[in-house]
C-alpha cells in the first residue's frame, strides 16, 4: 500500500509536467495551427539554463527565473522570424520546427558536450506522512506545476488576452474581423508555451539528468496529452495530462516501464478511433 502510494504522488508530478508542457503544445496547434516539433528542445534549453545558471550564481532558483524569461524572449524571435510565416500550413511547419529542433540539439551539443549534467534538487530531504516517506522536491514539483496551471487557466478564463486567445481558437477569421490582433495574440501565446516548456525543463532537471537529446521523450509524452486531450479548449491538455500522466505513473507499479508505455499507447488509440478529437472537445 505504501509503494502504490508513492506511485501515485510520482503519477501527480508527471501530470504537472505533462499539464506544463501540454498546455503550450496544444495552445500553438489550436491558436496557430502550428504542430511544434522544437517544443521538446524548449524543455532542454530550460534545463540547461537552469543548469548553466546554477554552475555561475550556485542559486538554483535564479536558474529557473533565468529559464523561463530567457526561453521565452528566445521564442518571440522565433515566432517573428519563423513560425509566423508558416500559420496555418502544417506541413511547412512541421518541417520547419524539425529543422529548427535539430539545430537546436546541435548547438546544445556544441556548447555543453553529449555529457549528462546534473542539478542538485534545492529542496533537499524527505518529508514523513501517512507512513511513508517522499521526496520533498517532488512534492514541491506538484505543488508548483498545479499552482502554475491554475494560473494559466485563471488566465484564459479570466482576462482580457485569454478572452482573445480563445475566440481565436474557436473562430480566427470572425475574431480578426471584429478586431482582435491575431498576430500580437499569436505571439504572446507562442512566447508563454515556450516559458511553460522552459519552466518544466528547469522542474525537471534536479530530478532527470540534463542532456542535448532530452526534449524529445517529452515531446512524445505531450503529443499523447495533447492527442487524449483535445486542443478545443485550455481542458483538453489539462484532461489529457491527468489521464496520460496518471496512467503512467499507476501502469509503471504494476509493469514494467516498456509495457507501461504500451498500455498509455493502446489508451490513446483508443481514445483518437472513439473520439477523434480527444476526451475533452465539444465536438
Amino acid at each position: 500500500m505504501d509503494e502504490l502510494l508513492i506511485q501515485l504522488l510520482n503519477s501527480l508530478s508527471f501530470i504537472a509536467i505533462f499539464g506544463l508542457i501540454g498546455v503550450g503544445l496544444a495552445v500553438l496547434l489550436g491558436l496557430m495551427g502550428v504542430i511544434n516539433l522544437a517544443h521538446g528542445e524548449f524543455v532542454m534549453l530550460g534545463a540547461y539554463v537552469t543548469w548553466w545558471s546554477n554552475m555561475a550564481f550556485h542559486n538554483y532558483w535564479i536558474g529557473l527565473i533565468l529559464a523561463v524569461i530567457s526561453v521565452g524572449l528566445f521564442s518571440l524571435i522565433i515566432e517573428r522570424g519563423l513560425i509566423r510565416a508558416l500559420y496555418d500550413r502544417p506541413m511547412e511547419t512541421i518541417l520547419a520546427t524539425w529543422g529548427l529542433g535539430i539545430v537546436l540539439r546541435e548547438i546544445a551539443k556544441l556548447i555543453f558536450g553529449k555529457s549528462y549534467r546534473i542539478v542538485e534538487a534545492p529542496v533537499p530531504g524527505f518529508v514523513s506522512f501517512w507512513g511513508i516517506e517522499y521526496s520533498a522536491y517532488r512534492l514541491f514539483l506538484i505543488v508548483t506545476g498545479t499552482i502554475v496551471l491554475f494560473g494559466v487557466v485563471v488566465f484564459f478564463l479570466k482576462t482580457n488576452y485569454g478572452l482573445k486567445a480563445r475566440a481565436i481558437i474557436f473562430n480566427k477569421e470572425m475574431a480578426s474581423a471584429l478586431g482582435v490582433d491575431t498576430d500580437r495574440i499569436n505571439q504572446v501565446m507562442f512566447a508563454m508555451g515556450a516559458s511553460l516548456a522552459a519552466l518544466a525543463g528547469a522542474l525537471i532537471c534536479p530530478i532527470y539528468v540534463t542532456y542535448a537529446d532530452m526534449g524529445m521523450p517529452w515531446l512524445v509524452g505531450s503529443f499523447f496529452v495533447v492527442v487524449i486531450g483535445g486542443v478545443d479548449s485550455i481542458w483538453g491538455p489539462l484532461g489529457g495530462s491527468v489521464v496520460y500522466g496518471g496512467s503512467q505513473g499507476i501502469t509503471e507499479f504494476f509493469m514494467s516501464t516498456v509495457a507501461s508505455q504500451i498500455i498509455v499507447l493502446l489508451i490513446a488509440i483508443v481514445v483518437v478511433r472513439l473520439r477523434p478529437f480527444g476526451l475533452f472537445a465539444k465536438r
